[in-house]
């Protein structure tokens, strides 16, 4: 007759301690090869031992004691068995199997979900029936008598079942959540433009020779990383090019401390190997929350802009000062203070570096030498003082070598253009561009006519994301035009496109009243912008290469800062939107890289006050108010049905 007996209550305590082992070697200094294999190898050794006493009590134990004993081995043996499933995820199993890197990733996930499953189904009914149990109950069973007191095995048996019941709605919880993501169909209606990277961004990524490496660092579970992983993988699949790898900073450690991971919520772009490596950061913060606040909202500008600095080197983009341009107010003579208006172009230069642009002053002694050699393009907005002759001949030079220029105009500033007026072929008109039927009502007086909308855009590469959002329209803010002059320059005269014209319904006030004059005005649509393309020149090796660049704009408003207020949220942006962007890459050389960058803050919601009232009322009136009227009618319709059903009976 088999003795009766009970295992320890410390055994299933080392055998936790046994798990924490192995969870400590694995996770916390899984990049400490020796210190992983102790601290795993002590943990294993602690569970195979619980394991085999528990075996050994289970065989010496009878009735009711003898079959809880069984279930704590089975509930061990199911540990056991997920560990083994785990080891196989590891490096040491796909090898093992000869798992081909591109295959390892499914195996993995696979292996996962059965190993957790396991784990789940094993520990939560030992812990639920340990505790159930407590150490009275043990120490109420009589070693010497062999008595079976306290031991109710259908009770246990039920407290074993329910805990299998909370271990697989979790692990259907999970199997759930990787199908999700597996077969995820992702429509974002939401404000937070987060999901899908924008055209210029797909551009970027397809034009590449070799893959880019996408690192992402983050827990394991995180609703920050699924997101940064939905706008990844749709990139991936609109260029081809991409390679994502997620990555545990402390299992991964080696990895992270060659590019200086430190903490989670990394994503480190990677081109290139060996000596010919590139690499470029982002950080975001793993809470969803903070996450939206931050990085998240402007994701695919912060994406766009890392990846410029991985393909191509930063450039220099040298910004006239001097002359009371608008990127110099200080400038400014005392005496024209009152009449021009003093406008910041923080968020201007701000683009300029996103664009892996240097941004650099150029004065007025610097320019009347020459512009330097080192710059890519040359920008003035809006003088105040006319440029000497001297500045306008050094101009002239620097386009003649193939020089790249940007000059937006302001009706309140000197409409002189010197010497590129005849170079170009055309003149700037001060008068300003007003319309009474397109327009942006700010103040409802006649002054706000001079916010003019234009839905006008060329096929042109510096207006590709504008032409491609024309329900959205371009703001221009006390704007000039620009006209047609003689072309006396020398030499073949320059391509020229208007890239952005006004509304039909527009027409330069020249009287200055606001109002429609048909005996002097006339209403026309009346070109904002421009674009100039000079002819071939011959390059190193008799070769031919492109001639200047030149874009110009009648309104210096387009690139100051504005601030807009929506949905409660504050932000300074240009009004002009993605129009920098593209103007900068066409002037660059790289129209291939045109197109949408995904903002928020280019998307202002603006509603006038009585729109606002509107709002106001639907959300803190009519939103309890049909909440109440639904739930009244349901009252009233089964009162209907209880009296119909009372009337019955009674019949």
């Amino acid at each position: 007759m088999a003795m009766r007996t009970a295992s320890p209550w410390w055994a299933s305590l080392i055998f936790g301690i046994g798990l924490l082992f192995i969870l400590l070697g694995e996770r916390l200094f899984g990049h400490l090869p020796g210190i992983r294999m102790g601290l795993t190898t002590i943990g294993v050794i602690l569970l195979v031992a619980i394991t085999g006493l528990r075996a050994f009590t289970m065989m010496r134990s009878a009735g009711g004691r003898r079959a809880v004993e069984r279930t704590f081995f089975v509930c061990q043996v199911g540990v056991l068995a997920s560990l083994v499933v785990y080891a196989l995820t590891t490096r040491w199993g796909v090898n093992l199997f000869g798992i081909t890197e591109k295959g390892a990733g499914k195996w993995t996930m696979v292996l996962t979900v059965l190993w957790s499953i396991g784990m789940l189904g094993s520990l939560v009914p030992m812990f639920m029936i340990e505790t159930s149990l407590g150490i009275p109950l043990r120490t109420a069973f009589d070693l010497r008598t062999g008595g079976d007191e306290g031991v109710e095995y259908y009770r246990v048996r039920e407290i074993g079942w329910s805990g299998i019941t909370i271990a697989l709605a979790t692990a259907f919880l999970m199997t759930t959540c990787g199908v999700a993501k597996e077969r995820n169909v992702q429509r974002d209606v939401s404000y937070y433009k987060t999901s899908s990277p924008g055209e210029s961004t797909k551009r970027i990524a397809a034009a590449q020779n070799e893959p880019i490496k996408v690192l992402l660092f983050f827990p394991t579970s995180n609703e920050v990383k699924e997101q940064i992983r939905n706008y990844f993988d749709a990139l991936q699949s609109a260029s081809g090019r991409l390679e994502i790898e997620e990555h545990d900073r402390f299992v991964d450690a080696e990895l992270a401390g060659k590019y200086k991971v430190t903490k989670d919520g990394v994503i480190v772009l990677v081109k290139g190997t060996g000596d010919k490596e590139k690499s470029q950061t982002i950080e975001v913060d793993t809470d969803i929350e903070k996450a939206r606040k931050s990085k998240l909202r402007n994701f695919d500008r912060e994406v766009n802009s890392q990846l410029l600095k991985l393909v191509r080197e930063k450039r220099k983009a040298y910004v006239m000062t001097g002359h009371g341009e608008m990127t110099d107010p200080d400038s400014i003579p005392p005496d024209l203070k009152g009449r021009v208006p003093e406008r910041r172009t923080t968020v201007f230069k701000k683009r300029l570096g996103d664009l892996n642009y240097e941004v650099k002053d150029l004065g007025l002694i610097d320019l009347a030498k020459d512009v330097p050699e080192d710059a890519t393009i040359v920008l003035m907005l809006a003088p105040t003082v006319p440029l000497q002759p001297a500045e306008w001949a050094a101009l002239s030079r620097y386009l003649d070598k193939g020089g790249r220029l940007l000059i937006a105009m302001d009706p309140k500033a000197d409409p002189n253009l010197g010497e590129l007026e005849g170079k170009l072929g055309v003149k700037y008109n001060p008068a300003p561009l007003t319309d009474d039927q397109a327009y942006l009502p700010q103040r409802n007086t006649v002054a706000d006519r001079r916010f003019v909308i234009t839905t006008q855009f060329s096929a042109h590469a510096s207006t590709t994301a504008l032409s491609r959002s024309v329900d959205k329209g371009l703001i221009v803010v006390d704007s000039g035009a620009i006209e047609d002059a003689p072309f006396s320059g020398k030499g073949e005269q320059p391509k020229k496109t208007m890239t952005i014209r006004s509304m039909d319904s527009s027409w330069l006030d020249s009287n200055d009243n606001f109002s429609f004059d048909s005996a002097t005005e006339k209403r026309q649509k009346w070109n904002i912008g421009a674009a100039f393309e000079g002819p071939k020149l011959k390059g190193e090796g008799g070769k031919d290469k492109d001639g200047y660049r030149v874009l110009m704009f009648s309104d210096s408003d387009l690139f100051a800062d504005v601030l807009v207020s929506s949905m409660g949220r504050a932000a300074v942006v240009m009004i002009s939107g993605p129009l920098l962007d593209d103007a900068v890459k066409w002037l660059g050389g790289e129209e291939v890289f045109a197109g949408e960058v995904v903002s928020e803050d280019d998307k202002p919601i603006k509603h006038s006050k009585s729109q606002d009232a509107v709002w106001f009322t639907l959300t803190i009136v009519g939103a309890p108010l049909l909440v109440l009227t639904l739930g009244l009618v349901g009252t009233w319709a089964r009162r209907r049905r209880s009296i119909k059903k009372t009337a019955e009976v009674k019949l």
